[in-house]
């Protein structure tokens, strides 16, 4: 992820944009912002100025926020260079999710964080992020229940629990754009971080020319320490079972190499099979209609909106 995406991110999320305006948002404004080729660190006062006054005042971007449908008065704080940039970040310090959401959120850094405790290391490339969220699915999928199959597919525990991320086949294999627009969510409101381990690229059509390592940021090592033990111990059937498999696939696969796991995953049947674009695997269902929403500040503390 490019060195300033984040603070980027924190400007869309504080816009009200969708997801998909957000990312389009984000690429509008690096593209504008590559051309300069001056270096800056990732928050200094220097680069808020260059954002505030090169980047957010171009036309392009003020173009995309009246077709976004934004007020016409944050149109012209950004055409005058008077972002509130306090506003702004206050706005990220609480980031909220709905039910649906943070369970999966919340197993995505109970991955992370069994990768961590397991390896030392986290996870050494996004590909290996995402092919071991499939695989946590498809193990559950494997697993047969007590109670009856209400879908007209097979889809074993992942109906009750797993993640609700739907995979469909790419040049890389399994991928789930959901996955990556969450991860980037995670990325963005300090739940987990990512850095540039080499210049060398793996199959994973997002990290065509870096490979990054994924770990817990700052708010995640504090949401992990409050509840670790908690998931560790859970009774209750559907969430044991979630854990379990995300246990079992970070030690049966945690350790591959890229190459290895490539080649593993590339061999599954339903991989072999598929042709590109192919739905492979679908997520666990959707229940909640009218969703209470949870909050997570940049501390780690947890509240109810």
């Amino acid at each position: 992820m490019a060195r300033h995406e984040k603070a980027l991110l924190r400007v869309s999320q504080w816009l009200d944009l969708s997801r998909t305006e957000r990312q389009e948002f984000v690429d509008t404004a690096q593209r504008i912002s590559s051309r300069q080729e001056a270096a800056f660190s990732q928050y200094d006062e220097e680069y808020l100025e260059h954002l505030k006054q090169d980047v957010f005042t171009h036309e392009k971007v003020l173009s995309y926020l009246e077709e976004a449908g934004i007020g016409e008065d944050v149109v012209q704080d950004f055409s005058s260079g008077e972002i509130p940039f306090d506003e702004v970040y206050q706005s990220w310090n609480e980031i909220r999710y709905s039910v649906n959401e943070i369970l999966d959120l919340t197993m995505l850094l109970k991955l992370v964080h069994s990768c961590s405790e397991t390896l030392s290391q986290g996870i050494d490339s996004r590909y290996k992020f995402q092919k071991l969220v499939y695989l946590v699915n498809q193990e559950l999928a494997d697993q047969n229940r007590m109670d009856r199959d209400t879908t007209p597919y097979d889809h074993g525990k992942l109906e009750k629990t797993g993640f609700r991320y739907t995979y469909r086949m790419r040049s890389s294999g399994p991928f789930a754009k959901t996955l990556e627009e969450d991860k980037r969510r995670l990325y963005a409101s300090n739940l987990i971080d990512e850095e540039v381990m080499a210049k060398v690229e793996t199959p994973e059509i997002n990290e065509e020319n870096c490979r990054y390592r994924i770990t817990l940021g700052r708010s995640g090592e504090v949401v992990m320490d409050r509840f670790a033990s908690q998931l560790e111990s859970l009774e209750t059937e559907v969430l044991s079972d979630w854990e379990d498999a995300i246990d079992h696939v970070v030690l049966q696969f945690g350790h591959m190499t890229v190459e290895e796991l490539h080649e593993y995953i590339m061999d599954l049947d339903p991989v072999k099979e598929a042709e590109e674009r192919d739905l492979l695997l679908r997520g666990r269902r959707v229940k909640y209609d009218s969703e209470p929403w949870i909050t997570i500040s940049a501390g780690g503390e947890i509240g109810h909106v």
